[in-house]
């Protein structure tokens, strides 16, 4: 728990004690009068207009709430028996499963502990409605003047280990995927220590350099999948203008269309604007024209449309070529997927991946199409930016 959570947290018991206290004060000094005059009716209505209790009544609530609104987590108190008795804004928004502790039997049961021991509590629990969320929960008990109570404080460690998730999937991911283009590497190297002419070295020096230039794009791609799985892209919000991202991408892969007897067409009209950085639509761009070219066939057509939609851009990249067969079009997105004959060609295994990531991290979405007839169709719609500042 952080030192600002943890202090009020501290705080919120502190309040809720006091307002009990309070509370139970002001009944007891009503009970002695009543018993005293033998009127309690008279002594209650005298007592209401008093202001000094109820203004210290007023002091406790104000300070519990406050405390309870100042928490920058959910809060929640239960008494002895499970009830809930009070909860934040917070907790009402983000942890609605488990403010009825019928239906959480492992919160329950850790309010259950912590008020039989006494001590403070603390757990890990992960909710999946109304989206999965990991919290490091703490239950701190205390004796109020009506019983024990319990204040459970929830820190949402989502983001955290969503990160030690990717970080983990990037390390097994990396040494997987690098074996392979090392043990060329190592081949290439012994054969560089025989006898060999000129020509012949030159062109095992540059199979090297391509070695190395994959994997340091496989890193990269790992790179980038880990920082958009864990929300932690380092981007711009800058707004991107399509027709000129399109074109861009389009001279970047000119070269490599023409060598294998590809043409390439676009069709983009100006003025459509996504609520994409710059560098993300590229690496869309990149990835979507590079598994195409990739792909498609020597002598194949790739198009690249681009249109507006309600509130949002679609782009379209269509090759004639590079059909899907039904079995793999559904995990095209997965990374390291490959189709079987394209597993020893070029490419991380990661770019269509990269492209969904990107498309759902900005709340648009991929999709595929693919048929012997018309080719492989891919989709990516991103949001114009006034949706996305919705």
């Amino acid at each position: 728990m952080t030192a600002v959570t943890a202090a009020l947290a501290v705080a919120l018991v502190i309040a809720v004690v006091l307002l009990a206290r309070a509370e139970h004060e002001r009944r007891r000094a009503l009970a002695a009068a009543g018993a005293a005059d033998g009127n309690l009716a008279e002594v209650v209505s005298r007592r209401l207009r008093s202001s000094a209790p109820r203004e210290e009544l007023s002091a406790a609530r104000a300070w519990r709430d406050a405390v309870m609104s100042a928490t920058p987590s959910p809060v929640m108190v239960f008494d002895a028996d499970g009830r809930l008795l009070r909860a934040n804004a917070l907790a009402r928004r983000d942890a609605l499963p488990l403010l009825d502790l019928d239906g959480q039997p492992e919160l329950a049961a850790a309010v259950s502990a912590a008020l039989a021991g006494a001590a403070p509590i603390e757990l890990g629990l992960t909710v999946y409605e109304p989206e999965r969320r990991r919290y490091r929960v703490h239950l701190q008990p205390f004796r109020s003047e009506n019983g024990h109570l319990c204040v459970v404080v929830l820190e949402d460690e989502s983001a955290e280990a969503d990160y030690r998730d990717a970080r983990r999937l990037f390390s097994a991911g990396v040494s997987h995927e690098l074996r392979t283009p090392l043990q060329r590497m190592l081949g290439l190297v012994e054969t560089l220590g025989l006898d060999l002419d000129d020509d012949t070295r030159a062109e095992i020096i540059a199979q090297a350099r391509r070695e190395v230039d994959g994997m340091r794009r496989l890193i990269e791609d790992m790179i980038m999948l880990v920082q958009l799985e864990s929300h932690r892209f380092d981007g711009t919000v800058d707004p991107t203008e399509m027709a000129e991202a399109v074109e861009a991408c389009m001279a970047r892969h000119a070269s490599a269309a023409a060598e294998a007897s590809m043409t390439l067409g676009v069709s983009a009209n100006r003025g459509l604007v996504v609520a994409v950085p710059p560098r993300l639509v590229d690496a869309v761009l990149d990835n979507l024209v590079e598994n195409a070219i990739r792909h498609a066939g020597e002598g194949e057509h790739i198009v690249v449309r681009v249109r507006g939609l309600s509130g949002a851009v679609e782009l379209v990249v269509h090759d004639t070529g590079g059909r899907i067969p039904p079995e793999h079009l559904g995990r095209i997105f997965e990374r390291f997927h490959r189709v079987e004959d394209a597993r020893s060609g070029p490419g991380t295994g990661l770019g269509l991946a990269i492209v969904k990531h990107i498309a759902e991290e900005y709340g648009g979405r991929a999709t595929a199409e693919s048929t012997l007839a018309a080719g492989t169709t891919l989709r990516v719609v991103l949001p114009a930016p006034a949706v996305f500042r919705d």
